[in-house]
Order: structure tokens, then sequence, then C-alpha cells
């Protein structure tokens, strides 16, 4: 890959991040001002909080990956 791809694909990727943020951060608060109630709302509701943990993570891995091989990457 060359630097200006790698560049590219570091911002998209950071765009992308971005957007799963925001997007989960949305549906989690929609579920603490109990908008669905009941005990199908709370396992949703759990459930989302635990994948929103690991999908920001894994998007945090890919921007850090990216990151690091810009470095690495010549001008």
């Amino acid at each position: 890959m060359t630097r200006e791809q790698v560049e590219q694909a570091l911002r998209r990727a950071e765009q992308l991040a971005a957007q799963v943020r925001d997007d989960l951060d949305r549906a989690v608060g929609l579920m603490a001002q109990q908008v669905w109630t009941g005990p199908a709302a709370d396992a949703f509701g759990g459930e989302l909080a635990a994948q929103r943990v690991v999908l920001l993570g894994a998007c945090t891995g890919v921007v850090d990956d990216l990151r690091a091989l810009l470095a690495r990457t010549p001008e």
C-alpha cells in the first residue's frame, strides 16, 4: 500500500468508527430511557451494551493498526 492509500484507509476507518460509536450510543441511550421495558428489553439492553464494548474495541484496534502502519510507511 502507498502512504496515500493508508491515509485514506485511516480516514475512512476513523469516520466509520465515529459513526458506529454515535449509533450505538444513541441506541444505548434510548434503552436507558426505558423506551422498551420488560424481561426481553432488559436482556436486549444488556446484550447491546456488551456488544457496544466489543465493537468499539474492534474499531479502536483497526484505527490503531492503521496509525501504526502509517507511521512505518515511507513518504
